[in-house]
């Protein structure tokens, strides 16, 4: 990879759900299918998300990162983040989080939360990172395999 990476958050709409699932296996995710995908971002308006696509010398953009989010009252909640494993570390996920930050403000949310397997020390660690602490847990909250999560939240 070439270190020339230019790269642009937009709105992530139902155009894009065809490349979610090459995306969410790559970075470890389990995919929701495109059905689901798709109800979300047209028919749900408290669901959003954004991506991030990246231009590297001549080859067309490419999806490298995305979230989606929704707007519950004074909530926002984070329900997936996924960027490719060979571009994190690049501030792709940041771009993503500041941006479902922005939004969740302009829907008058107050309070970020997600959830995370307990093993993800990586995510955990990214989490942390911005600002979010440890609100407690849901037993066998993931499957394949079946694992614990942490609830996590933050001011916005």
């Amino acid at each position: 990879m070439t270190s020339e990476l230019r790269t642009y958050l937009s709105r992530l709409s139902s155009d894009d759900v065809s490349g979610l699932g090459t995306l969410e296996r790559a970075a470890g995710l389990n995919f929701w299918g495109e059905d689901q995908y798709r109800k979300f971002l047209t028919e749900m308006p408290e669901y959003f998300g954004c991506k991030v696509t990246v231009l590297r010398d001549r080859e067309p953009r490419m999806l490298c990162g995305f979230l989606l989010a929704r707007s519950v009252c004074e909530h926002l909640e984070i329900l997936k983040v996924g960027v490719l494993p060979e571009l994190q570390g690049r501030g792709i996920g940041t771009q993503l989080m500041e941006a479902a930050y922005a939004e969740g403000i302009r829907r008058g949310c107050q309070l970020c939360l997600l959830e995370v397997r307990k093993s993800n020390d990586h995510a955990v660690r990214f989490y942390l990172g911005h600002r979010f602490r440890f609100a407690g847990s849901r037993r066998d909250y993931y499957t394949a395999p079946v694992e614990d999560a942490w609830v996590m939240e933050r001011r916005l």
